[in-house]
């Protein structure tokens, strides 16, 4: 597995979709074919770019072809990111905020005072 092949098979947005759909396990082809309005041809070649990526892996179970994520394809990425990215994701810092300035208030001791007038 290459990076080239796995970046170039990531590139598309149709594929990174169907990477999402199976990170929670493996689908039959049918329920991957649901979830987009594209004549089916164009997912199974979205599916072979990925199998042909060492992304996806299938299963034939009958007429039936399931499909699998192949995490270490995404290690692969992984492994090549983390140096570039140092040892922690970091977050971008958002710019500081200006401190509110909380009115003082006045403890007055004789509460009527500022009532009288100054004469």
């Amino acid at each position: 597995m290459q990076v080239e092949s796995i970046a170039k098979a990531l590139g598309d947005e149709s594929r990174r979709k169907i990477v999402e759909l199976l990170k929670d396990g493996e689908l039959p082809a049918s329920t991957i074919f649901e979830q987009f309005n594209f004549a089916a041809p164009t997912i199974s070649r979205h599916l072979s770019v990925l199998k042909e990526a060492g992304l996806v892996s299938t299963r034939r179970n009958g007429v039936f072809i399931y499909y699998s994520l192949e995490k270490e394809a995404l290690h692969v990425i992984q492994n090549w990111l983390a140096p570039l990215l140092g040892s922690a994701i970091e977050k971008p810092k958002s710019a500081p905020r200006e401190r509110s300035q909380k009115p003082k208030i006045k403890t007055e001791s004789n509460p009527f005072e500022k009532f009288q007038s100054e004469f």
